[in-house]
C-alpha cells in the first residue's frame, strides 16, 4: 500500500470527484459499496425515516456541516482549509479487496492519522471512497464537531507509513520494500519537511 497526502483544501467537493474519478453529482447514489468506511457517530445523525443511500453532494455536504456550525475555527496556520485527503494505492500485483477488508483499512489508517479516536463522540467527521481499482481515498474535515481544530500527532506521517506496513502485512498484500519499480501513478508518502517546503514554495 502506498499512501500519498494531498494539501488541505478548502471543500470536499473537487477532493470527493477526484477518489470518484467523476463529478460530484445530485443524481447518483453512493452504497456502502463505494463509501466503504465513515466516521462512526454518523448513525445519530440519521433520522430512521431518512434514506441509507446519500448522493455525493450530500456526502460533500455532510463533511462541509462542520464550516457552517462552526465559523471562526481555523487550524494551526489560521486558515480554513479543514478538508483532509489521503490517497492510498495498492500494488499492481495485489488482489482486490472486498468490502470489508477495504474497511478494515480506512478505520486502522483513520486511527494512524488521529482522524478517528475510538470512544471520541465530538470527534472529526470522515469518508473513505473506494471507487477505482486498487484505491483508497479518505476524506475528513479537521474541525471537530465541538469546534476544536483536529491536532493531529506530530509523527502522523510516520505513523500512516508504518500502518501501511502492518495493513500489507494482515492482509498478504505486496509489501513496498519489496517494490522494484512503483507504478507511475503511485507516489510515496512525503516527509514532513518536504510538504513544508512546497507550501512555502
Amino acid at each position: 500500500m502506498i499512501p500519498r497526502l494531498h494539501i488541505r483544501a478548502h471543500t470536499p467537493r473537487a477532493p470527493l470527484a477526484e477518489a470518484l474519478g467523476r463529478p460530484v453529482s445530485p443524481d447518483e447514489g453512493l452504497t456502502d459499496h463505494t463509501v466503504v468506511a465513515h466516521w462512526p457517530d454518523l448513525d445519530y445523525y440519521t433520522l430512521d425515516d431518512e434514506q441509507k443511500i446519500w448522493t455525493s453532494v450530500q456526502w460533500a455536504e455532510h463533511l462541509e456541516d462542520p464550516y457552517m456550525e462552526h465559523p471562526f475555527a481555523a487550524g494551526p496556520e489560521d486558515d480554513r482549509h479543514a478538508i483532509f485527503h489521503l490517497e492510498i494505492r495498492l500494488h499492481p500485483n495485489d488482489r482486490e479487496l472486498t468490502g470489508p477488508e477495504w474497511a478494515e483499512a480506512a478505520h486502522r489508517l483513520a486511527r494512524a492519522a488521529g482522524i478517528e479516536v475510538p470512544g471520541d463522540g465530538r470527534g472529526c467527521r470522515w469518508i473513505a471512497v473506494q471507487a477505482q481499482p486498487g484505491r483508497l481515498d479518505l476524506l475528513a474535515n479537521l474541525i471537530r464537531l465541538d469546534g476544536t481544530w483536529n491536532t493531529r500527532p506530530a509523527n502522523a506521517l510516520r505513523r500512516l507509513s508504518d500502518e501501511a506496513r502492518r495493513v500489507e502485512q494482515d492482509l498478504c498484500l505486496t509489501p513496498v520494500q519489496a517494490t522494484h519499480q512503483p507504478s507511475a501513478s503511485a507516489r510515496p508518502l512525503p516527509t514532513a519537511s518536504a510538504q513544508l517546503a512546497t507550501i512555502l514554495s
